[in-house]
């Protein structure tokens, strides 16, 4: 087995056993310096937008609850460095129709940069009226992220009625990920620029 799948495999134990995983290093230092470039050109020619809530034709841009703006990434993307995080996450959705025939057929990917004091409070990924959202997918971008700079993902758990309170900090090359229709989840206020790539393992179109 390549390292790459003993990833994937350490990712799938995860998630069946608690609904979430977190791999380390999934991204390379070099794979992270070179999203990061594209990121901040992106974010410089003015193309992220603020991000709302609710579905595609009823989204609501409310502060107080999420506070992040977005790039949605191409599926066809011919940047180099997008196209390697695109070709990177295809092969995890691959092996997980090969292994776990989890019918995943499409995804959804953006670029996402939280300012100091931005957050997203507590929610769920999935919308009562729009299925098709089995996994979600964050890649993390922070480098030389600390504990001072806030910014962690909050994942709640249940077990025995009993709710379980996960802290994931937003450390460079992490890749977190968790069942997109079971698990609630949240993140801190930053306290430093922090970026991320988040994206949705689908069962539909």
């Amino acid at each position: 087995m390549s390292v790459q799948e003993q990833k994937y495999e350490s990712l799938i134990e995860g998630i069946l056993a608690n609904g979430y995983a977190v791999c380390d290093d999934f991204l390379e230092q070099n794979e992270v310096n070179n999203l990061l470039k594209t990121f901040s050109n992106r974010y410089e020619e003015g193309k992220f937008k603020e991000a709302g809530i609710g579905k595609s034709n009823e989204v609501q841009k409310i502060s107080t609850i999420r506070g992040d703006e977005i790039l949605w990434l191409e599926p066809d993307s011919i940047d180099s460095a997008e196209r390697v995080l695109l070709d990177k996450n295809q092969a995890f959705v691959n092996y997980l129709n090969q292994t776990c025939y989890l019918g995943i057929v499409d995804t959804e990917i953006h670029f996402a940069k939280y300012d100091i004091g931005k957050f997203y409070r507590r929610h769920r990924d999935t919308f009562q009226a729009k299925k098709g959202r089995i996994l979600s997918v964050i890649y993390y971008l922070n480098v030389d992220w600390i504990p001072a700079n806030g910014g962690n993902l909050i994942i709640y758990t249940n077990k025995d009625n009993l709710e379980n309170v996960v802290t994931i900090a937003p450390l460079a090359g992490r890749l977190v990920c968790f069942e997109s229709e079971k698990l609630d989840h949240e993140v801190t206020e930053a306290f430093a620029a922090r970026f991320s790539v988040t994206g949705w393992l689908m069962n539909t179109i």
